[in-house]
């Protein structure tokens, strides 16, 4: 299985209504009931956090609160296959530049993100169903609705590989998500959770989708099923996947671009 690729995964069926059913419980219950940590001090500094999805898997990641104070919108940053939330440390800076708050989790099984806590003891977890990461998608949802920085109904999702797919999803199956951008996606994932297949009413809007020449393909059929506004854009030249997108000189002022366009400040 290729490292930056978007794997392939087997087909499980109503997940993504489970999902979002534990969503809406746990937001009842505030969270969880676990309250946010104090943000550090120092302009741009991160908070290493952990929360829980709704299967008992614990999720560490970084937040940034807004430069501005808050409460802002946040953009969730979801990494590619075998990856890490490190990968996002070329533009975390930008979204905070402008504005934002950022979330940057390591997704299940990779970076610090490999224990599961079932029956109270703690498991090691090693990914077998990728489908399963759409619980890690509410659970960061749900967690940034517990941030007095963030406007709870105003988050981005920016992703890369197989979290280019899930921030596809993510557009069509939370409300709160307003705007994505898409990066590298898989439009033969043979999983219909990372299609949004196996999700009721499943609509994505306000898509931006990017890639390199080879994988073009992927991002227009895929384009083809979003609601406006939605864009395409393909980087000529060297072949790049992912993540390595960001290496463009014309990447980051899309992203910029599109967030201002369609996840605004100060409304």
């Amino acid at each position: 299985m290729c490292g930056g690729s978007t794997p392939k995964t087997r087909r499980t069926p109503l997940l993504a209504a489970c999902v979002l059913l534990a969503a809406l419980a746990l937001a009842a219950c505030g969270g969880g009931g676990r309250e946010p940590s104090p943000t550090p001090s120092g302009t741009g500094a991160a908070e290493r956090v952990t929360y829980q999805a709704a299967d008992g898997l614990r999720i560490i990641a970084d937040f940034y609160a807004p430069q501005g104070g808050g409460p802002a919108p946040a953009v969730l940053l979801l990494h590619q296959f075998n990856g890490s939330r490190a990968q996002w440390a070329d533009l975390i800076p930008d979204l905070l530049a402008e504005g934002y708050a950022v979330l940057a989790p390591d997704l299940r099984s990779f970076g610090e993100s490999t224990t599961i806590v079932r029956d109270g003891e703690d498991e090691d977890y090693r990914l077998q169903n990728l489908d399963d990461m759409l619980f890690d998608v509410a659970a960061a949802i749900i967690y940034l609705s517990t941030r007095t920085e963030v406007e709870a109904n105003a988050i981005g999702v920016v992703g890369a590989s197989v979290g280019g797919n899930l921030a596809y999803v993510a557009s069509g199956a939370f409300p709160e998500v307003r705007a994505t951008v898409s990066m590298s996606p898989n439009a033969n994932p043979q999983g219909g959770v990372l299609l949004g297949s196996d999700i009721s009413g499943f609509s994505p809007r306000a898509v931006l989708f990017m890639s390199d020449e080879t994988e073009a393909a992927d991002a227009e059929t895929l384009a083809a099923t979003v609601a406006e506004p939605v864009d395409v854009i393909v980087y000529e030249g060297e072949a790049a996947h992912g993540v390595q997108l960001l290496a463009n000189p014309r990447a980051k002022p899309d992203i910029r671009d599109w967030l201002a366009a369609n996840l605004p400040l100060g409304e």
